[in-house]
């Protein structure tokens, strides 16, 4: 019994301590992108809805403002789908869709707890990410239909801050607690060595691991940080850390099923297949100069 309770103790040390480093990243993200969701996000959806041109500029700004976005899939599909049928072209809408998955607000300054070298690569690698896709479409879909929209409705609802804050602080608590657990778990009852042997020895094949772990682990962006963050301290390289990040929202189970809606089964699968591919290229070559 002594002994439970002594584990119990360490555990819940551990836990208050997780949250003691991240809580002050996660509150500041939450306000920030609940205040760009409410005053914001209109502003975000009229620049894209203006965007046309077929320049390079163009396919840069919409992944911009794909990252600016805090709306979740499920808010950013029906967007993508009132912009397309607006005729906003398909590369701007596939520009602004990838790096709206892989990068917000909220979940930018929660990666500071990475370390600003992390969180300033994670912006460059999801501005980037969403730039290629749009590139990719403009050449290889033109004149192609790469969306489907079906019957979707635009019905915008007013929005006010403290709602919009409290229903952010209630969606992402339960992930952020499971996540600085299983934190403190890995920590208490998985030796170092074997992440430093999974990892750390392993330049190539780590970032094939950290990129598989990334599809039953990563469920909330905002809960996976500490983990990483343990990881990171116990030998991950920084490009097995970054391909996690990359490959994770885009195998998100909620984020897949909302960008099937827009998109065909083989257009899926073709986004599927170019993000995870992003994720491991660039984790091989940040593994490399970092």
């Amino acid at each position: 019994m002594d002994i439970l309770m002594r584990e119990i103790y360490m555990l819940s040390n551990s836990i208050l301590s997780q949250l003691r480093m991240i809580s002050p990243y996660w509150i500041v993200g939450l306000v920030a992108g609940s205040l760009v969701s409410v005053y914001l996000s209109s502003r975000i959806a009229s620049k894209v809805a203006k965007l046309s041109a077929e320049r390079l500029w163009v396919i840069c700004l919409a992944s911009f403002l794909g990252i600016a976005s805090p709306l979740c899939m499920f808010g950013t599909v029906p967007l993508i789908a009132a912009l397309g049928q607006k005729g906003v072209p398909q590369h701007v809408l596939a520009s602004f869709m990838v790096s709206s998955v892989l990068l917000n607000p909220n979940l930018w300054l929660v990666s500071f707890v990475l370390g600003l070298e992390i969180a300033l690569t994670r912006l460059v690698l999801a501005f980037l990410c969403g730039v290629l896709a749009g590139l990719a479409v403009l050449y290889f879909f033109k004149g192609k239909d790469l969306f489907s929209f079906g019957q979707f409705s635009n019905k915008k609802k007013k929005r006010a801050f403290l709602p919009d804050l409290a229903k952010a602080f209630r969606i992402t608590t339960p992930y952020l607690i499971m996540g600085v657990t299983l934190t403190a778990l890995g920590e208490r009852y998985i030796p170092p060595e074997w992440i430093a042997g999974m990892f750390g020895t392993r330049r190539g094949l780590g970032v094939l691991f950290a990129t598989t772990l990334s599809v039953p682990l990563y469920i909330c962006g905002a809960g996976t940080i500490p983990l990483i963050r343990a990881w990171l301290v116990a030998g991950m390289g920084t490009g097995d850390a970054l391909a996690f990040m990359l490959a994770g929202p885009a195998t998100k189970l909620n984020n897949l099923s909302a960008v099937k809606m827009i998109l065909g089964t083989k257009h899926f699968l073709l986004y599927l297949a170019f993000v995870v591919c992003f994720a491991v290229l660039t984790g091989w070559i940040i593994g490399f100069f970092m």
